[in-house]
């Protein structure tokens, strides 16, 4: 349902469907995203799709086609006035997105309720995930209005935990919901119903029965992932080509296919991040092997005839970056990769990702203070961020972060760093912005309340989206409000939000900023364009050493000392490499953090 990205096929959708046929059932994909972007404009679709947490308005503009008029439009205004935002991208003005809301898509809902003939279909299941609930719900309640034997079953993101059995609970177009992996559960729940037996004794599957949510055993999760079989996408090619790329996907887009090959996260499962809801209760590690991760690779790409893969993992497999990077990387495929990978990743690692394929990561870089990570629980240092983000970059990797603040315990020195550390790294690529963390379902700062977190209560935008007299608005609630103690107010963070701002906007133009050194046997120069008045460096002998010791990785001097030894046979002078160190960092073409030392500028040339 809207608003799942129009650019990729479904995950969910795909994998239950090949589950299901395995089985001998037939199994049809209704993308009513691509439909509706192709009635309403590729380009209005991608800016509505966006996920904004403080008005939720993808759900908001499905609310009466879902429950019914409430004439509480200004009321929403009032509460979420971040709501302008979407009008300015979108070009409509607020009665017009009304009008969506009151009348189109409620309309747009009903012909589609009656353009399908949903009583060939003993069971209609409904993915949520993001902002696709009031979608499927409005699309249900009509289908089981004129179809009362169909058994509705919903099941993702949206409907994990306290969620899913809430909605079971009040909303009795629902007859099933799955809790958790669907993977075993929903082609045991179809089975079941098939058979004429009721599903609700199957792990993960919650029904209704007298006003009450029955069914509590956890899901079969799936373990061994290999066993897992290939997502099935042919009703999402079928519906774009039928319909149109041209009125659905913008010249700049090409369609990219999802894998998965992880679940859960194996940083979190030791030390899970403060702030991060991710995995619910599914965070135990789990991944496909190098060699079925690559075989599904090269088996979707021959059927599909694309090379523009996304993992939807929380987190790569660290086996992957020599058993599945190092394989790619030989091969020479044009294979193009986005995965989400800890931040710690070292040069040789990053190079290898960039030869087999991976030009997109998310690196989960969120600060550039060692404390303020220390406090995320992140078991990372800025200089690993940094380090990170400078070898990206080499490897032309585009790198998706963000910084984030409001940590219990963070302080001004926090932050004084991090104004120091930012106007450096204008030659690398700047954060998509800055603010204060989420209060997500299922996070540590939710689940185990610190003391410092205090009136948590549902964002406003969910009482204008879900009648408050059927729903419990806080078992339904993914995003909370909050107030934080022992944290600084927002105004500390102006002056950060400017100098973000002026990084973003000289990445935009051209020539981007630049800190590069050129190399030759006995010197070095760096040039350093990240500003508007260039300047150029020359260092000879010890010095230009130093610089290009800790190019790869940060050091200490201690190491640099006995690693610039002469002829390997003592150590160099401490107080020459104290001094070279102190210029470098004088000069801002170093960072220097607890006794340890990164370079900034870029080797000139490429050595893959």
């Amino acid at each position: 349902m809207p608003f799942g990205m129009a650019d990729r096929p479904s995950i969910q959708c795909g994998l239950l469907k090949a589950a299901l046929t395995r089985r001998g059932h037939e199994v049809d994909v209704f993308y009513l995203n691509l439909e509706f972007a192709a009635e309403f404009g590729g380009t209005l679709y991608r800016k509505l799709s966006a996920v904004r947490t403080d008005v939720l308005a993808g759900d908001w503009l499905f609310s009466v086609a879902a429950f019914g008029y409430r004439p509480d439009e200004e009321a929403y205004r009032r509460s979420c006035p971040s709501i302008e935002e979407l009008c300015r991208e979108t070009e409509l003005d607020f009665d017009k997105l009304c009008e969506f809301r009151n009348e189109i898509l409620p309309a747009w809902i009903g012909r589609w309720a009656r353009a399908v003939e949903w009583d060939r279909y003993p069971v209609i299941g409904f993915t949520s995930t993001f902002e696709q609930n009031n979608a499927g719900f409005g699309l249900a309640h009509a289908i089981k209005e004129s179809t009362p034997a169909v058994s509705i079953v919903f099941g993702g993101a949206n409907f994990d935990g306290d969620m899913g059995r809430e909605y079971v609970r009040a909303l009795p177009f629902i007859d099933y919901a799955v809790i958790g992996e669907g993977d075993r559960a929903f082609p045991a729940l179809v089975e079941q119903l098939v058979a004429g037996d009721s599903p609700l004794g199957v792990p993960g599957v919650v029904g209704r029965m007298d006003g009450l949510a029955l069914g509590h055993t956890p899901p079969d999760r799936v373990h061994d992932m290999d066993d897992l079989p290939d997502p099935d996408y042919d009703d999402y090619f079928g519906t774009l080509f039928r319909l149109g790329p041209d009125r659905i996907l913008s010249r700049h887009e090409a369609p990219l296919l999802l894998i998965e090959t992880a679940r859960g996260c194996w940083w979190g499962q030791r030390h899970h991040c403060t702030f991060c809801g991710l995995n619910a209760n599914g965070m135990q590690f789990r991944a496909k092997s190098p060699d079925a991760a690559l075989a599904q690779v090269h088996r979707l790409a021959d059927r599909y005839k694309i090379n523009n893969f996304s993992a939807v993992d929380n987190i790569m497999d660290y086996k992957y970056l020599e058993q599945v990077c190092g394989p790619l990387g030989e091969e020479h495929f044009d294979y193009r990769f986005f995965y989400e990978v800890k931040a710690n990743l070292k040069r040789a690692q990053l190079r290898g990702m960039a030869r087999a394929g991976v030009r997109h990561i998310q690196p989960g870089i969120e600060s550039l203070s060692s404390h303020v990570l220390k406090l995320m629980n992140k078991g990372i240092s800025m200089l690993h961020n940094v380090r990170c983000m400078k070898w990206a970059h080499y490897y032309g990797m585009r790198v998706s972060w963000n910084i984030l603040t409001g940590f219990p315990g963070e302080t001004d020195e926090d932050y004084d760093e991090q104004l120091r550390v930012i106007p450096l790294l204008r030659h690398l690529q700047p954060p998509a912005g800055w603010g204060r963390i989420w209060l997500e379902r299922f996070s540590p700062y939710f689940t185990d309340r610190p003391p410092q977190v205090e009136n948590v209560r549902p964002l406003d935008a969910y009482r204008f989206i879900y009648p408050e007299e059927r729903l419990n608005l806080e078992e339904i609630a993914y995003f909370f409000a909050y107030e934080m103690r022992d944290t600084l107010p927002d105004s500390r963070h102006d002056e950060m939000g400017r100098l973000i701002a002026a990084w973003k906007a000289a990445w935009k133009a051209r020539p981007r900023p630049e800190l590069v050194y050129q190399r030759t046997p006995g010197w070095i120069q760096v040039v350093d364009r990240r500003n508007p008045e260039p300047a150029a460096h020359a260092f000879n002998g010890l010095p230009a050493a130093v610089y290009e010791c800790c190019s790869e990785t940060d050091h200490s001097v201690a190491h640099l000392c006995e690693a610039l030894g002469e002829d390997g046979g003592g150590n160099a002078a401490r107080d020459e490499v104290e001094a070279a160190l102190g210029r470098f960092v004088e000069l801002g073409l170093m960072l220097h953090e607890n006794g340890r030392y990164l370079s900034l500028a870029l080797p000139r040339n490429a050595h893959w």
